[in-house]
């Protein structure tokens, strides 16, 4: 789990709706939902053969019987508010699942962190 990640999206709502995120897995049973985790963790900054900055790449999993754009939106405002960067070209094409009846969208996010 992330801490900035809970932090930032503790009691997230969109059109005045509270949308539930979670790490890896959502067991509840709202038909819009978000979970997220981190994909990939790459060095950024060396100095003195020491490890400084590196960057963490987070997928964001949208699911929702509705138009998910609205929470793209505000996800990535928020998101972008504290210091992440939208991963456009890691981001998803749009989803459909017949067993659930839920669209899908992935949308990726990166963040430089210190050591």
């Amino acid at each position: 789990m992330n801490s900035l990640i809970e932090k930032t999206l503790k009691g997230f709502t969109v059109n005045g709706k509270k949308i539930p995120v979670n790490f890896l897995r959502y067991n509840g049973s709202e038909d819009t939902y978000i979970t997220y985790m981190m994909t990939d963790a790459d060095s950024a900054l060396h100095g003195d053969d020491e490890l400084l900055n590196y960057i963490e790449y987070y997928d964001f999993d949208i699911y929702t019987k509705g138009n998910y754009k609205p929470i793209v939106k505000a996800l990535k405002a928020l998101l972008t508010g504290v210091g992440f960067m939208w991963e456009v070209d890691r981001t998803s094409e749009d989803m459909y699942d017949e067993d659930t009846k839920l669209y899908h969208k992935t949308v990726c996010f990166s963040i430089e962190r210190s050591e």
